[in-house]
C-alpha cells in the first residue's frame, strides 16, 4: 500500500483496537490456474502489517454500528447483506475493494480481511488469517460465476453483485471498483461464535482442489481448517446439550400439564389447561426438531471432517513420495536421463517400447521398466510418478494407463479401462483424459491419480482426435467429426460446433 493510512490508526488507537501481525506467505500454484500476480514495483511508502490489519478492523467497528455497511473513504467496504424472510441459502458480508483502493498484494488483501474478522465476529488471530486465506480463493475461484452464487446466496446478496465485480480477479491492478468478495454467514453468525462463517462452503471441493495443486498442496492451510471445524463441532456438541436439557424440561412440564388436566374439576380449568398442553406438545415438537438439526449438522461436520483429514494423510504420502530438490540430497526427475527404446513397427504400423534409466557417464543402463510394451514413443510426467500407455503382455493384449515408480519403473497402478492405444493424452492438475474403449465405442474419460475413472463422456468420440481444454471445457471430436464441448468435470456434452 503506498500511502499512509494514520487518520485510521488515531480512530483506532482512541477505540483501544490493538491489532496483531499475521505472517503470510505468497499463494503459489504449480499448474497456473489462481495464481495472484502482485504489484512489484517500488514503494512510496511501506505500511506495517499492524496498520493495513487495523483497516479490517476499523470496518469491522463501523458495521458495528450502522449494522449494513461500513466504509473507509473510496477505498474499502462492507456490506451486510441479510436477509431472514429467505431460507435455504447463505447470507453475507460482501467486501469491496472500492474505487480508490491502494491495496496491490493478496498479502495485504488477506490482511485486511484477518483484521475483519477479528472485529466482526471475535475470530481469534490464527483462525481468522486461516479464514482469510480460504476466502481468498474460494472467491478468485468464483469470480464472476453468477450461476454457483446464485445457487448458493440468497437474492440480497445477488443485488449488489455483478459479472464483472463478483469475487476476487487474480490481477492486482483490476481489484480497485471490480471487487466484492463474498463472506459466506450462517444462520448463527455473530460476535463469539465460531461457525459465525460457513467452512463447509469455504472448503468447497473447486478451492480444496485448487490448494491441492499449491507445491506443498496447501497441507498446512488445511490442517489449520480442520482443527476450526472440529472446534465447531464441540461448540455444536455444547449447543446440542443446551438444546436437549431444554427438550428434557418442556417434557417434564408438559406432562405436568396432562397430569392437572385429568385432575380439572371446572370448564374454566380444562379449557386453560387444554391450551397449556397445546402448547407444551408445541413446544416439544419445537425443540426436538431443533435437536434432530443440530444432530444432523454434528452429524454432517463430523463426516466431512473425517473426509477431509482422509485426503490430507493421503497428500502427505504423496508428498513424502514426491521426488525432492537436488540440494534435499534425494532423487529429482531432472537428475535421471529416461530413454524410451523403440522396437520396429508391427505389421499394423504400431510402435512400442521398453523405458529404462541410462547413466550416460558410464553408458550403462541403470534400470529397465518391466512393462515392456508402452505405446508410441511418449512418457508423462505425472505427480510424483512417470504415466504410461502400457500394454499388459504384448502388443496385442489390452493397454491401460499405468503409473510407474520413478526409481525403479515398475508398475504401481493401471486402469482398469482397456485404452484406445493410439490415445492423445491430456494431463491437467490431478485429472488424466484420454480416450477408452466402451463396449466397442470409443469415449472420452477422466481418470483420477490413481487411475480411476470418474467421469466419461455420454458422447461417442472420434478415438484418434486430439482435445484441447479452454475454461471449463474440453474439445474433441465427436465419432462423425464434429467438435464436441464438453464440462471438463463430468464430461457432460455443452455445446456442438459443426
Amino acid at each position: 500500500m503506498k500511502r499512509t493510512i494514520l487518520s485510521i490508526l488515531v480512530f483506532l488507537s482512541v477505540l483501544g483496537l490493538n491489532a496483531q501481525e499475521v505472517a503470510e506467505e505468497e499463494l503459489r500454484s504449480v499448474d497456473r490456474e489462481i495464481v495472484f500476480i502482485n504489484y512489484e514495483g517500488p514503494y512510496d511508502r511501506i505500511d506495517t502489517a499492524d496498520e493495513i490489519k487495523g483497516l479490517g478492523w476499523y470496518l469491522a467497528t463501523v458495521l458495528d454500528r450502522n449494522k449494513d455497511r461500513a466504509s473507509f473513504l473510496l477505498k474499502y467496504s462492507v456490506i451486510r447483506a441479510i436477509d431472514p424472510s429467505e431460507q435455504g441459502k447463505f447470507d453475507a458480508d460482501i467486501f469491496c475493494l472500492d474505487r480508490d483502493a491502494k491495496v496491490d498484494h493478496i498479502d495485504n488483501v488477506r490482511r485486511i480481511l484477518a483484521g475483519y474478522l477479528e472485529g466482526a465476529f471475535d475470530y481469534p488471530a490464527e483462525d481468522a488469517r486461516t479464514l482469510a486465506r480460504f476466502t481468498t480463493i474460494y472467491n478468485a475461484v468464483h469470480r464472476g460465476q453468477l450461476e454457483y452464487l446464485s445457487d448458493k446466496y440468497k437474492n440480497l446478496v445477488l443485488s449488489h453483485l455483478t459479472r464483472q465485480n463478483a469475487g476476487l480477479s487474480t490481477r492486482y491492478f483490476e481489484w480497485p471498483g471490480a471487487t466484492r468478495m463474498l463472506i459466506p454467514l450462517t444462520a448463527e453468525a455473530g460476535k463469539g461464535v465460531l461457525g459465525s462463517l460457513s467452512t463447509t462452503e469455504l472448503t468447497e471441493e473447486q478451492v480444496i482442489e485448487e490448494m491441492r495443486r499449491q507445491e506443498d498442496m496447501g497441507l498446512e492451510d488445511r490442517k489449520d481448517m480442520v482443527e476450526l471445524k472440529e472446534r465447531e463441532v464441540e461448540e455444536k456438541m455444547d449447543q446440542l446439550e443446551e438444546e436437549k436439557a431444554g427438550l428434557e424440561e418442556a417434557e417434564e412440564q408438559l406432562a405436568e400439564s396432562r397430569e392437572e388436566l385429568e385432575e380439572a374439576r371446572t370448564p374454566q380449568e380444562r379449557e386453560r389447561l387444554e391450551e397449556e398442553v397445546a402448547e407444551g406438545e408445541r413446544e416439544v415438537r419445537e425443540r426436538e426438531a431443533a435437536v434432530a438439526e443440530t444432530e444432523a449438522q454434528i452429524a454432517a461436520k463430523e463426516e466431512e471432517i473425517a473426509g477431509e483429514r482422509e485426503q490430507i494423510i493421503s497428500d502427505e504420502r504423496a508428498q513424502d513420495q514426491r521426488p525432492r530438490r537436488p540440494e534435499e540430497g534425494v532423487f529429482v526427475f531432472a537428475d535421471q536421463l529416461y530413454y524410451l527404446k523403440v522396437r520396429p513397427r508391427d505389421s499394423d504400423g504400431s510402435i512400442t517400447g521398453t523405458l529404462s534409466i541410462l547413466d550416460p557417464v558410464a553408458a550403462e543402463v541403470q534400470a529397465t521398466s518391466p512393462v515392456s510394451h508402452i505405446r508410441g514413443r511418449a512418457f508423462h510426467f505425472f505427480k510424483s510418478s512417470i504415466l504410461v500407455v502400457g500394454h499388459e503382455s504384448n502388443a496385442a493384449s489390452p493397454a491401460r494407463l499405468m503409473l510407474l515408480d520413478p526409481l525403479t519403473l515398475k508398475e504401481t497402478a493401471r486402469s482398469w479401462e482397456a485404452i484406445y492405444p493410439e490415445s492423445y493424452l491430456l494431463l491437467q492438475a490431478s485429472s488424466i483424459y484420454a480416450v477408452f474403449d466402451s463396449g466397442g465405442e470409443y469415449r472420452l474419460g477422466r481418470f483420477d491419480e490413481a487411475l480411476q475413472l470418474i467421469s466419461r463422456s455420454e458422447e461417442t468420440v472420434d478415438r484418434d482426435s486430439a482435445f484441447f481444454l479452454f475454461g471449463d471445457k474440453v474439445y474433441i471430436n465427436s465419432a462423425t467429426r464434429d467438435i464436441l464441448a464438453l464440462d471438463r468435470e463430468d464430461l457432460k456434452r455443452e455445446g456442438l460446433i459443426r
